[in-house]
């Protein structure tokens, strides 16, 4: 570029700069999109050695007119980069590069593939579009705005207008602005191809096949085109050449007996499609498409004439660093982490998801829900955002039917695409109206859905052909908006839950002192997806979400962080900080690390299902037969195998046939079956992943409890009377009762184990399942245990054994205490409570002050699932450490599985866990029906619960931030989880209990 050109470049920049930090422009300002035209980037173009260039990578940017540039990261947000921009101010993005000099004599296309919101396109000083939507694909032909073999610039003008039509940035609790999606420069030959759709459709039988095409010819003359269909295999299946005329085309090219697509069978056929000028190959370009049949049949969505069961999860956009952007690597992970969690379904909530993505679930078999980005359209906005009330406004029109159009460009050809979504939770009007119309005659072919589909009116042909409901209860009924559903069927139609089973985010105190909330949720999806699969008209269902929606929001280098002020779910004082965002409502975290959800999600989800019970009593020498069901909608039992493994050997089991929704019988060969053995049984697919693993025990024995210290040689109990307190000692273990309060301490071998206990430990709700959808604590009561006064107390010998009666109350509610000591080290430890208000219980049991010196966990339970995996927050069994001394910095990816977290940014603020030592997440989940939990510190002394019918939970907790606190549960719930989900509706009344220690010696 000489000097002058340079001059003049910079001056149109800076004026343009200028314009743009003058200009704001309101939600639904008149805005006239361009003709819409979408393109497919060449594999090759005569004369240009790469068609495409990526201007990913370092941009500039400027927010305000008198600000400084900055150097930001393309794709990504703003806030995640350090700069808060708040909504309707300008913010200017600008990337210079070197236009490839064979790019002469072509037509030049830039792509942004996502660009979060209103954006208003430059090129070397010079205006070329605008856009409205963040989550859409946009091009621009820039062919006379740039100059082949020199530099170029292109600038962008972005806003995040307060009442953008996908609220991405109310739904984020920040500001989402910015360059999202990936931005691209290909070249084309002057003549050629655009709007080109393919399809691979299938005949009325389901056996033979057709490639569909059309697509508009730029040019005219002796031009033809030229497809070619490759097999999976490689080989060629079919080939055909059709003249060309300028405008409209469309041909079809017959495919004889071609292998299906659906998600159990993801077959891609790779079509070339060649332009061909004179003689001369000008391009080339690629497509993938996958030979199936979608039809809604009454009340059920048959693929390829088989009636399918969407097993499924709603995915955000959101990455650790880049925020609610997204990368190829995150893509891939995502598509690969719902397959090993038997998912056969997303839900691309609130907007289309990138290409690469669907293109992932195109080869590895998922069912893609595309939705485009309409979301709370004057539902659910926070107060702060205008109430988005554009269902019926006209000059909405342009962006509620402009991203239609470029979901659909962009969509239509990916067979894992089974429906579109016009809408999120919106009430009805005719922008819906219309853009359900023009989906519908874009493509004839894929159902159509709308949520909320009771805000339309009945007396107006519907703009759905699914029903789409939200938070069903577990038995499936909901009413919502004038719909319903019973047994999770309704309205004649196939109904489809796509939003359901919300894990728990909200409930910031449990979520802070007991994550088993997570583990507990896992029996909600497992009833919801069996009685999905049981009901014909059921369709399926989505988990919300797939993913935790946390931002990591670091220091910021520009503006301020205002969205914290108002964020929908606004944490309490104390645990606010930079990390926003809804929560943890994933089944994996934004680090993709696998939640406790995530293996309930698997085995609820599992396609094969063993029917027998978990404990087994063979006869050695004699076969063992098992009832197995196929989940599967197209895969038959011949597809996959059974193994099993046996004191220490591996085989094949013998698994008779099934069609897809049958049953088979699993044979596992005679061995020496002996008592107190497992036997795993698994089933792999046909790419030797595991579907499913069931673990069962043989002919077991009782579960060996911890022996108390002096099991092996119990002495005489001696009882020693004194002024402060009574102590009663054995061999290697002395229990005193404190003589204000009544209550008891215990050492081992001069070590404490026990400062002080037991406490009462009951919290009550008054309403039982409100609280969690406003955010906010149901009305309940706590015992406050520091309220203790003790009203009487006396001791006895009992045979061998000691007895200590002691009553008093916390406040209004009377408790007595039975608690027996046995010259073995036993405590047993009967409660009855009086005065309590009845209501529904959280929990009720017995509390301990234990010593700071305790230090590793070993538990055995009955575990809800059979097995889990070796790193569970709460398996059957483990052995762990209370505490991890690594923590991960503020946005840094931990080191540690998740369940051996104990700093969280989100629940707990910035201070992380409030503790200078916190527990990890597995040492503070409650340990359901227990046969042991045992305590122990370094010497190996400690503290066990025993509980031989595992009826009793164990959680520790810390509530002070510093005493270590052990909670024994005879009855306990999770009400709060709310969203439909279970729980056992329990009553508080009456409220009584027994609880057995064992002191451990070293």
């Amino acid at each position: 570029m000489n000097r002058l050109s340079h001059i003049f470049l910079s001056l149109a920049t800076f004026l343009s700069a200028g314009t743009a930090a003058a200009h704001t422009a309101g939600a639904y300002a008149p805005y006239s999109p361009p003709s819409h035209h979408s393109y497919i980037i060449p594999a090759s173009i005569k004369g240009v050695s790469a068609p495409a260039v990526s201007l990913d990578g370092e941009w500039d940017v400027k927010i305000g007119n008198k600000a400084r540039w900055h150097k930001v990261s393309v794709p990504g947000e703003l806030a995640m980069q350090g700069h808060g921009v708040d909504h309707d101010t300008p913010v200017v993005y600008r990337r210079r590069f070197t236009l490839p000099a064979d790019f002469a004599g072509c037509d030049i296309i830039l792509r942004f593939d996502g660009v979060y919101s209103y954006a208003k396109l430059y090129v070397n000083g010079t205006f070329v579009r605008e856009h409205r939507g963040g989550f859409t694909r946009w091009e621009a032909d820039v062919t006379g705005f740039l100059r082949p073999g020199k530099k170029n610039m292109v600038q962008l003008e972005v806003i995040d207008p307060v009442e953008e039509l996908s609220y991405a940035s109310g739904y984020a609790h920040h500001p989402v602005l910015g360059i999202l999606r990936s931005v691209t420069l290909f070249a084309l030959p002057k003549a050629h191809l655009r709007d080109t759709n393919l399809s691979a459709s299938l005949d009325s039988t389901f056996t033979h096949g057709a490639i569909d095409v059309t697509t508009d010819f730029t040019g005219s003359g002796n031009a033809r085109i030229s497809l070619s269909v490759i097999a999976p295999g490689g080989k060629e299946t079919a080939s055909a050449s059709f003249p060309l005329v300028k405008g409209a085309n469309s041909f079809s090219l017959p495919v004889n007996n071609p292998l299906k697509w659906d998600a159990e069978h993801p077959n891609l056929y790779n079509v070339n499609i060649s332009l061909i000028h004179g003689g001369d190959t000008l391009s080339i370009v690629n497509r993938r498409v996958g030979f199936r049949a979608i039809k809604v049949d009454g009340s059920r969505l048959l693929v390829n004439g088989k009636p399918v069961k969407l097993r499924g999860a709603c995915r955000h956009d959101i990455h650790p660093r880049l925020g609610r952007a997204t990368d190829a690597a995150t893509d891939l992970a995502d598509a690969l982490l719902f397959k090993e969690a038997n998912m056969n379904f997303v839900r691309t909530s609130h907007y289309p998801p990138s290409e690469r993505f669907a293109e992932v679930c195109d080869s590895l078999g998922i069912y893609i829900e595309c939705e485009t980005a309409a979301c709370f359209v004057e539902t659910h906005r926070q107060k702060n955002y205008a109430p988005g009330a554009s269902e019926n406004l006209d000059e909405a029109t342009p962006q509620y039917l402009g991203q239609i159009r470029e979901m659909h460009s962009v969509f239509s050809s990916h067979p894992a695409v089974l429906f579109w979504s016009i809408g999120n939770e919106s009430v009805y009007g005719s922008n819906f109206r219309q853009s359900a119309d023009l989906i519908r005659k874009l493509d004839s072919f894929r159902p159509v859905i709308f949520s909320y589909p009771g805000s339309q009116p009945d007396s107006i042909p519907p703009v759905y052909d699914l029903l789409s409901m939200h938070y069903n209860d577990v038995y499936g009924n909901l009413w919502q908006w004038g719909k319903h559903t019973s047994a999770f069927q309704g309205e004649g139609i196939p109904a489809i839950f796509d939003e359901w089973a919300h894990p728990a985010c909200y409930t910031y105190e449990t979520l802070r002192i007991d994550p088993n909330i997570r583990e507990f949720w896992g029996k909600s999806l497992d009833m919801m997806w069996d009685g999905v699969y049981r009901a014909p008209g059921a369709l399926g269902g989505a988990i919300w979400g797939y993913v935790d929606e946390r931002f990591f929001i670091p220091t910021l280098k520009t503006g301020t962080s205002y969205w914290k002020e108002f964020a929908h779910t606004a944490k309490p004082e104390g645990f606010r900080g930079d990390c926003v965002g809804y929560g943890d409502w994933g089944i994996v975290d934004i680090w993709r690390r696998k939640k406790p959800e995530f293996w309930a999600t698997k085995k609820a989800y599992s396609p094969v299902r063993i029917e027998s019970p978990r404990t087994l009593n063979p006869a050695p020498g004699t076969p063992l037969f098992m009832m197995v069901r196929n989940r599967f909608d197209h895969t038959s039992f011949s597809e996959i195998k059974a193994w099993y493994s046996y004191d220490g050997v591996t085989s094949q089991a013998l698994l008779t046939d099934a069609q897809p929704h049958g049953k088979a019988l699993l044979t596992i060969p005679a061995e020496s079956w002996k008592p107190d053995t497992d036997l795993r049984v698994w089933f792999t697919d046909s790419r030797s992943d595991t579907i499913d693993s069931y673990l069962f025990s043989i002919c077991p024995s009782a579960v060996a409890l911890p022996e108390a210290v002096a099991s092996g040689s119990p002495t005489p109990l001696k009882i020693h009377r004194a002024a402060e307190a009574t102590r009663i000692s054995g061999n290697g273990f002395e229990v005193r009762v404190n003589a204000a309060t009544g209550l008891l301490s215990a050492e081992v071998d001069g070590s404490e184990v026990i400062s002080s206990g037991p406490y009462l430990n009951a919290y009550i709700n008054f309403n039982h399942l409100s609280g969690a959808e406003v955010r906010k604590t149901a009305n309940h009561l706590i015992v406050d245990a520091d309220k203790w006064q003790m009203e009487s107390s006396s001791l006895e010998p009992y045979g061998k054994d000691v007895i200590v009666y002691t009553a008093g109350r916390y406040g209004s509610v009377r408790v007595a205490y039975t608690m027996r000591i046995t010259p073995e080290g036993q405590l047993d430890i009967a409660y009855a409570v009086d005065s309590l208000p009845d209501g529904y219980l959280r929990e009720t049991g017995l509390s301990f002050r234990l010593p700071d010196s305790y230090q590793t966990l070993a538990y055995e339970r009955e575990g809800y699932w059979d097995s889990y995996p070796a790193d569970a927050m709460s398996g059957t069994s483990a052995t762990i450490s209370l505490f991890n001394p690594h923590t991960a910095p503020y946005g840094e990816r931990p080191s540690a599985t998740w369940a051996s977290d104990t700093h969280d940014y989100y629940y707990w603020g910035d201070a992380g866990a409030n503790s200078s030592r916190p527990l990890t997440v597995a040492a503070k989940a409650m340990k359901e029906n227990i046969y042991f939990y045992a305590l122990t510190g370094a010497d190996g002394g400690g503290v066990a619960v025993v509980s031989p019918d595992a009826m009793d939970a164990c959680r520790l907790s810390q509530p002070d931030g510093l005493t270590l606190t052990l909670y024994v549960d005879n009855r306990w719930d999770y009400p709060e989880i709310a969203w439909g989900n279970y729980c056992k509706l329990i009553e508080a009344l009456p409220c009584h209990g027994t609880v057995r220690l064992r002191l451990l010696g070293r």
